[in-house]
């Protein structure tokens, strides 16, 4: 036995299994966790939607023809942003890639969010490798999700429920719901005892969520300056200070953002809460 050598495969490796044991025993229960311990912070939730997204809006499934092309044409710069900035030549295979996004006359109303959705699927490619450009996941990723619901159930902790991303279990959910996309699903705590659950449903009157408010001396709401913790902390609630409804937080911490629309693909939280709000 200790001398037995490792057995030899009888056929290629299934690349699809692969995919979805990558995406089900490693990618989504990682990133389910790290944000349950966000939206654990005024008390453990008690139940999870986790909502699945069959296909990408219109718009992205256009850029990622587009830059599926260029990469069959050698044309698409698989690179770090590091790499990218030290080649002339791939600074200009992306420039003209942007351009060719930017002169496509039905992407025109998406102009601003673009250059960051393009760049965050070329990073992912240059990562994962080209199958990122895909629209959709080489597998039945609701089917998956659900068949996997009790293994999800055992890692978080909590009931959890699989809904279409169209499909909100509540209207709260909706902002939330609509972050997921085919390879990424979202997912919406709810139920933490004495606070505001993930998605901006608080349970209760009395808990902390539901005491903030308007400041009672008259001072002004804190803000979040940094977009990185703003985003951090908006993606447990769909309002500044938690609660079912906006706040004077609320209005004072867009009146602090920078002009313009905040990047959806830098920061998908903080971009929902502004266009909510």
């Amino acid at each position: 036995v200790l001398n037995a050598k490792w057995p030899a495969p009888t056929a290629a490796v299934d690349a699809v299994t692969v995919a979805q044991g990558v995406y089900m025993y490693d990618k989504v229960p990682h990133d389910f966790i790290k944000l349950l311990e966000k939206a654990s912070k005024n008390g453990r939730p008690t139940s999870a939607s986790v909502y699945v997204a069959l296909t990408f809006p219109d718009w992205k499934v256009t850029v990622l023809e587009k830059l599926r092309a260029r990469h069959a044409k050698g044309a698409l710069p698989l690179v770090t942003p590091e790499e990218l900035k030290d080649s002339d030549e791939h600074k200009a295979q992306w420039k003209a890639c942007i351009e060719e996004l930017m002169q496509d006359a039905a992407l025109k109303p998406f102009a601003k969010l673009l250059g960051p959705f393009a760049a965050f699927k070329r990073d992912e490619a240059a990562e994962l490798g080209p199958r990122s450009l895909d629209a959709s996941v080489p597998f039945d990723e609701l089917a998956l999700v659900k068949e996997s619901v009790e293994y999800l159930k055992d890692k978080l902790g909590m009931d959890v429920e699989v809904r279409l991303a169209a499909e909100p279990k509540a209207p709260a959910h909706g902002d939330s719901a609509a972050l997921a996309q085919p390879g990424k699903p979202s997912v919406v705590y709810d139920g933490a005892a004495g606070g505001a659950a993930a998605g901006g449903k608080a349970k209760g009157g009395a808990g902390p969520a539901a005491a903030k408010g308007k400041p009672t001396n008259g001072a002004a709401p804190a803000v979040i300056k940094d977009l990185k913790a703003l985003n951090d902390h908006l993606s447990t609630r769909s309002y500044v200070e938690g609660g079912a409804g906006p706040t004077a937080g609320d209005a004072a911490q867009l009146g602090a953002l920078p002009g313009g629309s905040v990047s959806a693909e830098q920061y998908p939280h903080v971009a929902r809460w502004q266009s909510h709000i």
